[in-house]
């Protein structure tokens, strides 16, 4: 059968140009079964849609969205497929949790939640007219106008999942400078955390629920994108790389054996993680690590649920910089609630942290957290109930309904302030030399930009100088909130 899976634009600047590891690990399962499949990322292509329709003939059009922001192209895309006669299927985060709105549109058919390969699967037997829709698992269809949704299907044991199939994709276009490294791509060798933090949407996606990839299979991709198209570092965009030393300890091991001579970054919990244990991780090539620490206030880290030893935060950071892995470490401000009082001390652990970068983002309800419900439920925030609604999301980046107790324009400033530091340090890269960190996300964000094409670089060059604008604005156009914050 053929099958065209579609990444939406999302029609925004973006840094980072993420490879579409869903849609690729969907269609590497259904490569492998013998399907006809055709993956099309509208981020970085600018073919016809309706020619790629009357060329490759699909009998199912697949759309992935991670977020509202790709939600106009994902409908004008399915549009336009729809108005064909070919079925259109949503998947991924957004759709997971907003099916019922997501299947409102005329053009959308079905929407699958949670993981989409043995799904997928299963619905291009219903496409053939092998199956009942209503035994596969994890779908949501309409059915005599009515919306309805199937059981959920059990996860799946990552073992049976295919080593993902790269000719999916044109890699060049992934490929990046990040920290050291000239073709870095991101990859995937976990999903899910075993954490419940009450504003992350894994509690309800992945249930809370932590799954290893086999090592020999992530090891495999490295060697050859390496070989194939001269891979030097692996950003491993997974929730937690890993719960268990053994796994850690095991990839290094594999690494050191295949000669794989890459850098690679993880994203851990503090704690996890001695200083002897991220000396082996060095040694085979770990050179950054990202952390959530996401409140300096020991209250508000209890009512979030994330729950992470305080005592153990400055020390992991000192000891990572003194054995030469750069630090990531990651806040949000303006909680549900939150006061002035403990935002202060997100601002003095912030201050205090020897992190090489620090990120701050706005508190954004997401659905399916508890923080969500608990908002939307005590009539704090209105939740979205149409497209049209989702279509306006704000994201993590600007504020957007401010639930907190503390005033926009000083959860503006803060952000922004830190920003602007982690854009002008001095030792935020190797290099020791202050305007680094800027210059590489400029340099990043360009590349994005022409692997879009020559038409979109001067709209998207102007969105990057008015994100830039906008954080030197709030960074250094109120002195006085500064100073409240003792920034």
């Amino acid at each position: 059968m053929n099958v065209l899976l579609v990444n939406p634009s999302t029609g925004y600047y973006s840094r980072a140009l993420f490879n579409p590891l869903g849609l690729l690990s969907i269609g590497s399962h259904l490569r492998r079964i013998g399907n006809n499949v055709r993956l099309v990322d509208r981020r970085v292509s600018r073919d016809n849609f309706e020619k790629t329709l009357e060329e490759f003939k699909p009998e199912i059009v697949g759309v992935s969205l991670m977020s509202s922001r790709g939600l106009k192209d994902a409908l004008k895309v399915s549009k336009i497929a729809h108005e064909k006669g070919i079925p259109v299927a949503w998947g991924g985060a957004m759709p997971s949790m907003q099916h019922e709105i997501c299947l409102e549109s005329e053009y959308v058919d079905y929407v699958m939640f949670s993981e989409g390969e043995f799904t997928f699967e299963e619905l291009l037997e219903v496409i053939a007219g092998k199956r009942d829709v209503h035994s596969v698992l994890s779908l949501c269809y309409k059915e005599n106008g009515e919306i309805k949704r199937n059981p959920d299907r059990p996860f799946a044991d990552l073992a049976d999942m295919p080593i993902t199939d790269y000719s999916l994709i044109e890699v060049e276009k992934y490929l990046q400078h990040y920290l050291g490294c000239n073709k870095m791509a991101y990859m995937y060798s976990s999903k899910g955390c075993p954490c419940s933090c009450t504003f992350c949407t894994n509690t309800y996606f992945h249930k809370s629920c932590h799954r290893k990839r086999p090592n020999e299979y992530v090891i495999e991709e490295i060697k050859y994108l390496a070989e194939n198209y001269g891979l030097d570092g692996v950003y491993f965009s997974d929730e937690l790389w890993v719960t268990r030393k053994e796994d850690a300890y095991d990839f290094c091991r594999r690494l050191k054996e295949n000669n794989l001579n890459i850098r690679f970054g993880i994203q851990c919990r503090i704690g996890m993680f001695t200083k002897e244990d991220f000396q082996v991780l060095y040694d085979a090539g770990c050179r950054w690590a990202f952390f959530g620490i996401e409140t300096g206030s020991r209250t508000m880290q209890k009512r979030i649920h994330k729950n992470i030893n305080f005592d153990r935060i400055l020390p992991t950071f000192e000891e990572l910089k003194e054995i030469g892995i750069t630090t990531v470490a990651s806040f949000i401000i303006g909680y549900p609630g939150e006061t002035v009082e403990e935002v202060k001390e997100t601002v003095d652990l912030l201050k205090k942290i020897t992190a090489n970068l620090t990120t701050v983002y706005h508190f954004t309800p997401l659905p399916g957290t508890v923080l969500y419900n608990e908002v939307v439920e005590s009539g704090q925030y209105k939740p979205a109930t149409s497209l049209k609604d989702l279509s306006k999301f704000i994201a993590t980046e600007t504020v957007g309904q401010n639930l907190s107790n503390i005033p926009t324009k000083d959860l503006k400033v803060i952000r922004c302030s830190f920003d602007w530091r982690t854009f002008t340090k001095k030792d935020a890269l190797e290099t020791n030399k202050p305007f680094q960190f800027m210059l590489q996300t400029i340099a990043s964000g360009l590349h994005a930009i022409v692997q879009k094409g020559p038409i979109f670089f001067f709209i998207d060059g102007f969105r990057a100088f008015r994100e830039f604008s906008y954080v030197f604005w709030y960074s250094h156009a109120y002195p006085k909130i500064k100073k409240k914050y003792d920034l």
